[in-house]
């Protein structure tokens, strides 16, 4: 079996009866760039709406980073002065532990018969 080899035949004779109307390219070209310019203004928009949306979570994020830091300080503030009242407290317990035990210890004495002081003058 041979291959046959088959010429491709041109369908058109000139080049003049492959071109379109002027007024069918004018038509196809126009609606060609009126899909563009659509097409461009969906993703302006889209592209806008994107840098707004990251604007507004950027502005997000700092509103609460600084309540963060802010919440940071007051919480440093507040353990600190509760340490001091700890400190202060602790230092109440051992005060009233000491006058406790004077206290003991002067009960724990004798104490001096009524009569006894009268007898000396």
């Amino acid at each position: 079996m041979e291959a046959e080899v088959v010429e491709s035949k041109r369908i058109l004779e000139c080049l003049e009866e492959a071109k379109s109307p002027r007024r069918i390219l004018v038509r196809s070209l126009l609606k060609s760039r009126n899909k563009l310019r659509a097409k461009y203004r969906e993703l302006r928009s889209e592209c806008k709406r994107w840098r707004n949306q990251a604007a507004a979570v950027e502005k997000s994020r700092t509103v609460w980073r600084h309540r963060a830091l802010t919440g940071e300080g007051a919480l440093r503030d507040e353990q600190a002065e509760r340490a001091a009242l700890e400190a202060q407290l602790q230092e109440l317990r051992e005060q009233s532990a000491a006058r406790e035990a004077e206290l003991a210890a002067l009960r724990t004495q004798p104490t001096v018969p009524e009569g006894a002081e009268k007898k000396g003058r």
